[in-house]
């Protein structure tokens, strides 16, 4: 099927209106059902004719979904009551496997559990954000 025709000035309107959505020219042309190729060929044509068009905001740049990290979360079910060693270095640690939440990566697990010492998860965690700043 053959697109209609659009005439100059329309052209001209088109473009200024593109020019002003603060969008890529590739982005105002797909929402606008506008070939890309037919609007940069209006834009040449016109600057052929030396008219002064604005230049695009965002050109060449698309609409990029944001990116979304994805963290592997596993619940623990409860477990029945198990005594656990003392490890007095270790903060305060519970007879009971009493488990608040547990981060596992490559290398490492850390489990904290529901006794633990506040002062523990507050050097635990400016450790951890010294070794990711570091990183």
């Amino acid at each position: 099927m053959k697109s209609k025709r659009v005439s100059c000035n329309e052209q001209m309107q088109l473009i200024m209106e593109c020019r002003q959505s603060g969008l890529s020219d590739y982005q105002w042309c797909q929402m606008h059902d506008i070939n890309p190729g037919t609007f940069y060929n209006w834009i040449s044509r016109m600057k052929k004719q030396g008219i002064t068009l604005p230049e695009s905001s965002g050109r060449g740049r698309h609409i990029s979904s944001p990116v979304q990290e994805v963290v592997k979360l596993e619940l623990i079910p409860e477990k029945p009551v198990v005594p656990t060693p003392d490890i007095s270095h270790c903060g305060t640690y519970s007879a009971v496997n009493d488990v608040a939440f547990e981060v596992v990566t490559h290398s490492a697990t850390i489990r904290v559990f529901n006794s633990t010492d506040s002062r523990m998860l507050e050097n635990l965690f400016q450790c951890l954000g010294g070794v990711l700043s570091a990183g």
